[in-house]
C-alpha cells in the first residue's frame, strides 16, 4: 500500500471512492472535475494508481488556553466498500499522526465509537436555539451595527480572533473567507457591532426566521448590542435561530421565557492530541506549584509547573500517576474534566495526584464555517 497526496491526475480515482463511499452519482470522466481541497491524502494499491481510500486534510490553527496549536482538520474520509477493514483508513490516519507539524486533530465523526479507536474523543456540546423575538424584549433595540461588504476585513478578523481566544479549540482565522462579502447576492449578511461583536445571518421569509450562522461577542454589553441589532428584523420576522452557540452561552440568560424556545443540543466534534508534549507545555495551569506524571500511549510525561514556569520531561525515570489512552488523554487535556475517577479507560496509580485538578473543565467551541 502506498500513502501519498493526490494530484489532479488522480481526480477520477477520487470520484470513484467518493461515489461508492457516500452513494451518489458522478461522471468519473468529467474533464472539469477537481479535487475537493488542496490536500487530499490517499491510500493506493502498490501500482500507485488504484485508490482504496482517501481523506481531506485542512491546515488550521486552534486557540488553546490563550495560546495556539497547529491542527489537522480532517473531513471527507472515504473508502471503497471492498477495501474497508483492510487497514487503508488506519494507514491514512497514521500518516497524519506522524506529521510533526500538527499538535492536534479535529473531525466530525460518523461514529464516535469508530474514531475513539483511532484516539479521538468528543469535545463537548453546542446548542441551536430558536427564540421568538418577543422573548428578547428585555434587550434594547439599536442601530449601531455596520454591514460588512468586503471592507473592514482587518477589523472583523480582530474581533473574531479576540473572541475565539475565549474558547478552547476555536479556529483562529487569518482570512475573511468565512464572511460573506457580497451580501446582496448571497442573502447572507455579516454585521459588525462597535468593534466588539458580529453576527453572520440570513433571513428565511417562509419560516419568518432570522438564521444566525455565527455570533461572537467579547462582553455582556456587546452581546446585548448585537442581539439588540438583530431585533430590527422583528417587524416582519417572528423568530431568530442561533444555529451554533456554546452549550453554556450567556445568551439564554437574556431570554424572557425559555419554555417558548426550541433548544437542540449537538456534539461539537471530536479531537485527538498528536503532540502531548506541546499541549502540556502550552496549557495554562492553576496558580501555585505542583507536579504530576502522566502516561499517554507508550510515552510518559513528567510535568512541573509554577506561576512562572512549566517544564515537561518526556520518558524520564518517574513512574506515572495516571495512565491514559489517546482518546481519554485528548478529552482531558483539551477539554478538561470535573472528576477523573468517573471517566472510563483511566488507570489512576496515585490517588493523590494533582493531574485532574490541573485540567478543570473548559469551554470548548469551534465553528467550521470556512
Amino acid at each position: 500500500m502506498i500513502i501519498r497526496f493526490l494530484t489532479q491526475a488522480d481526480v477520477s480515482e477520487h470520484e470513484k471512492v467518493a461515489s461508492q463511499a457516500f452513494v451518489f452519482s458522478t461522471d468519473i470522466h468529467d474533464p472539469a472535475a477537481e479535487l475537493p481541497c488542496e490536500k487530499v491524502l490517499g491510500a493506493f494499491d502498490d501500482d500507485n494508481k488504484t485508490l482504496f481510500a482517501d481523506l481531506e486534510l485542512y491546515d488550521r490553527t486552534c486557540c488553546y488556553d490563550g495560546g495556539l496549536l497547529s491542527c489537522a482538520a480532517i473531513g471527507g474520509v472515504a473508502a471503497k466498500p471492498e477495501h474497508r477493514g483492510k487497514g487503508a483508513v488506519k494507514a491514512l490516519f497514521d500518516a497524519v499522526y506522524s506529521d510533526d507539524r500538527y499538535d492536534i486533530s479535529i473531525l466530525y465523526p460518523f461514529s464516535e465509537a469508530y474514531y475513539r479507536k483511532l484516539g479521538y474523543e468528543r469535545t463537548g456540546l453546542s446548542l441551536s436555539a430558536t427564540i421568538p423575538f418577543s422573548e428578547l424584549s428585555a434587550v434594547c433595540r439599536n442601530q449601531d451595527a455596520v454591514l460588512y461588504e468586503g471592507e473592514n476585513t482587518k477589523r472583523l478578523l480582530e474581533i473574531y480572533n479576540r473572541c475565539a481566544k475565549r474558547y478552547n479549540l476555536c479556529f483562529a482565522r487569518d482570512t475573511a473567507e468565512a464572511f460573506p462579502d457580497r451580501p446582496y447576492l448571497s442573502n447572507s449578511y455579516t454585521y459588525i457591532w462597535k468593534n466588539n461583536a458580529f453576527a453572520t445571518f440570513s433571513v428565511n421569509r417562509e419560516k419568518s426566521t432570522v438564521f444566525v450562522k455565527e455570533l461572537y461577542f467579547d462582553s455582556c454589553a456587546s452581546m446585548r448590542g448585537i442581539v439588540g441589532f438583530l431585533r430590527n428584523y422583528e417587524a416582519n420576522q417572528k423568530k431568530v435561530c442561533f444555529q451554533n452557540v456554546p452549550a453554556n452561552t450567556p445568551l439564554l440568560h437574556h431570554v424572557g421565557d425559555l419554555k417558548k424556545c426550541e433548544i437542540t443540543v449537538h456534539n461539537t466534534g471530536a479531537a485527538r492530541v498528536l503532540n502531548p508534549e506541546k499541549v502540556l507545555r502550552t496549557h495554562r495551569y492553576p496558580a501555585g506549584e505542583d507536579t504530576f506524571t502522566v502516561q499517554i500511549g507508550n510515552d510518559v510525561y513528567h510535568v512541573t509547573y509554577s506561576d512562572k514556569n512549566v517544564t515537561v520531561d518526556k520518558n524520564g525515570p518517574q513512574a506515572p500517576d495516571v495512565i491514559l489512552g489517546f482518546a481519554r488523554a485528548s478529552q482531558i487535556l483539551l477539554c478538561g474534566c470535573a472528576d477523573g475517577s468517573y471517566l472510563p479507560d483511566v488507570e489512576i496509580r496515585n490517588p493523590d495526584t494533582c493531574f485532574f485538578r490541573a485540567f478543570p473543565p473548559r469551554t470548548v467551541f469551534f465553528s467550521d464555517n470556512l
